[in-house]
């Protein structure tokens, strides 16, 4: 076998965790997971200004009681997602909070998905601001199931014990009050 066989040979047998989808994102999956992020509160921030506007239309105009309802709560699940998402990300990797992080990225995504379909078709409040609020929302729909993607693929790399997540594992222990040395058996 030629040297140029063994090379060959090599690079067949080694495999990638990536399809091709993923493959710019190899070198750095961390940078990777956390640019994504940035992308999604990005988007969050529009929506959030937007949502407002569009709880204000919806109270202004008579609308009914469910529909300000779920701009309300939209607006304050997406407030929530900002901090546990970061905090997640930037300082508490563990296996249990990224599975949690995951979980509820898909369920927002899918929440998304509904109001988007329920507010581009709906005749309350003003026109226009229902067609942002649904736009931003199908977009945060698609923002959030490829963030869920990469988080998903790459949940390995990012993942930490939890005696390593940043500010946990690092007190001295407390001084005990029952010694091995003071015990008497």
């Amino acid at each position: 076998m030629s040297s140029e066989d063994d090379e060959i040979g090599t690079s067949s047998t080694t495999t990638t965790t990536s399809c091709g989808f993923f493959r710019q994102c190899d070198p750095d999956p961390i940078g990777s997971v956390s640019k994504a992020w940035s992308l999604c509160l990005v988007l969050i921030i529009f929506f959030f200004g937007v949502s407002i506007y569009e709880a204000i239309s919806l109270s202004d105009n008579n609308a009914s009681w469910p529909l300000l309802l779920a701009t309300i709560w939209t607006t304050m699940v997406q407030l929530a997602m900002t901090i546990i998402g970061t905090f997640i990300i930037k300082r508490f990797s563990t296996p249990f909070s990224v599975g949690f992080l995951l979980g509820l990225v898909i369920f927002v995504a899918q929440q998304h998905l509904m109001l988007s379909i329920t507010f581009w078709h709906t005749q309350y409040g003003d026109f226009n601001t229902n067609i942002a609020f649904s736009s931003l929302s199908f977009a945060l729909f698609a923002v959030y199931t490829f963030f869920g993607s990469i988080l998903h693929n790459y949940r390995e790399d990012i993942m930490v014990a939890p005696v390593d997540a940043k500010g946990l594992g690092r007190r001295k222990p407390a001084a005990s009050a029952l010694n091995s040395e003071n015990i008497d058996s």
